[in-house]
């Protein structure tokens, strides 16, 4: 589930509660224990990944952050963190883009249950 994926829900949270909650209020009610949350934040400062990673380890899932720079926050409240120890966002971003399409072609191969995926 693609938590920015609903504008209304996005704009709908931000004007009520705040910027900083957009994907939090939606983990405290969706998110399930052995459930994974996976933020992206180039610096891994962003507020608003930083307070869904703590609602989603209260709801028991697992947090996974991407970041760059140094990891920021998110390095001690992920659970898991990738740094892509860079300083320059737009070669982090591609990085997280790289490592995105890696992760999901892994995935697929073992939802698929085969090894012999070409891409």
């Amino acid at each position: 589930m693609c938590l920015n994926d609903s504008m209304s829900f996005v704009t709908g949270i931000a004007n009520d509660m705040g910027y900083e909650h957009i994907f939090a209020e939606q983990i405290a009610n969706w998110a399930e224990p052995g459930d994974v949350v996976i933020g992206i934040s180039g610096s891994g400062n962003s507020a608003n990944v930083i307070n869904a990673f703590r609602v989603a380890r209260k709801r028991g899932a697992t947090t996974i952050a991407m970041t760059g720079f140094k990891g920021g926050r998110s390095a001690t409240e992920a659970d898991l963190c990738i740094v892509v120890p860079c300083d320059k966002m737009v070669m982090v971003e591609d990085f997280h883009v790289m490592i995105a399409h890696m992760v999901a072609d892994e995935l697929k191969k073992l939802v698929q249950n085969r090894n012999d995926l070409k891409g």
